[in-house]
């Protein structure tokens, strides 16, 4: 299916490690509309930026098995965009840049209203 031609979809991850159990939907969805060849983006904000920290991921990935990580790495594997809110980084969550994970595009909230307009369909976690 021709690039344009894809739907585009844009799912928000909100909740973070505190609240692991409202993560796995997100990223499960995020999975599916990619495997289906949509356009798919998924954009973490407010306390979401947690997850993507290196540390974290680290621990959780010697745990194992956390569907939070199972499921990211499908969305990722099946090509699914990830977006990090800088405010949210850095004012919310205290971290710096350094500490997010590889492949995850750090941008302003701009970037939310400008995914938002141009998806057809957009998911709030």
């Amino acid at each position: 299916m021709a690039e344009e031609e894809k739907k585009k979809i844009l799912i928000v991850v909100t909740h973070g490690p505190e609240d692991i159990d409202r993560t796995y939907a997100p990223m499960f969805m995020a999975s599916i509309a990619a495997s289906m060849e949509m356009d798919t983006s998924v954009f973490f904000m407010i306390k979401g930026p947690l997850l993507l920290d290196k540390k974290w991921q680290e621990e959780e990935r010697k745990k194992g098995d956390n569907p939070f990580i199972r499921f990211f790495d499908m969305a990722k594997d099946n090509g699914v965009k990830m977006y990090v809110c800088i405010q949210s980084l850095k004012d919310m969550c205290h971290m710096r840049e350094d500490q997010v994970i590889s492949d995850v595009s750090i941008v302003g909230g701009s970037t939310l209203i400008d995914l938002t307009l141009d998806a057809d369909r957009s998911l709030f976690f």
